[in-house]
């Protein structure tokens, strides 16, 4: 059942659908703030192969479209379908015409925040989640998400990840992987710093691809 959301994230919703979505040739910016860049494709790829490597014809879901490189790197991988929320419209019509033209399966859009997705159960093989929480609500937003969306929504054997900045997991993180799945592993990946474009925002060029798979009845 889709959950309504409380005042800090309505507000947060209406923050971020103000600030005008452009691309350049570095990535996508929303406002002044580069929100994710071309040079993650790499990244993105190692993503898409712990999802769905091996696996023709999966269901994928990405919760957070943002410049679309996550699913152009599916393309390859043959999923049978792909489906994305993004809450920000301007991001939506910016990016959803290359990802439809990229991806050889059908494509839905749901231009809503996550919250608002009422998912059939086990209906989607893999989740890639990356958003763009309200200050303070990180771990809040995905303990939440792996509880009410990614384990009701995955079928048995399905796999989730999740964008991670850094080389180390932390904890609360890991608790609600060991709570919620019966396994799970994080590869590391690093992009070398002279691969890193000039607006770079992030912390660090190192990352980590956790990939969790829900357990088989």
């Amino acid at each position: 059942m889709a959950a309504l959301l409380d005042e800090a994230h309505l507000c947060h919703l209406r923050e971020l659908r103000a600030r005008p979505a452009t691309i350049d040739d570095e990535g996508l910016r929303l406002g002044d703030t580069y929100v994710m860049f071309f040079a993650e494709s790499g990244l993105m790829a190692e993503h898409a192969a712990a999802l769905i490597g091996g696996r023709c014809g999966a269901d994928v879901l990405e919760v957070g479209l943002g410049l679309g490189v996550f699913a152009q790197q599916l393309a390859p991988l043959a999923p049978a379908s792909y489906t994305a929320v993004e809450p920000h419209p301007a991001v939506v019509n910016l990016v959803a015409p290359r990802v439809r033209t990229d991806l050889p399966c059908p494509v839905t859009i749901v231009v809503e925040p996550w919250q608002a997705l009422d998912l059939e159960s086990e209906s989607v093989d893999a989740i890639m989640y990356d958003t763009w929480p309200p200050d303070g609500y990180a771990d809040a937003d995905f303990t939440s998400f792996v509880e009410q969306v990614a384990v009701p929504a995955l079928r048995p054997a399905g796999r989730f990840s999740f964008f991670h900045s850094g080389s180390r997991m932390s904890e609360a993180r890991a608790r609600v992987l060991d709570e919620h799945f019966p396994g799970w592993s994080a590869t590391s990946v690093t992009i070398p710093s002279n691969r890193l474009p000039t607006g770079w925002t992030k912390p660090t060029g190192d990352f980590l691809v956790p990939c969790a798979q829900k357990g088989v009845r």
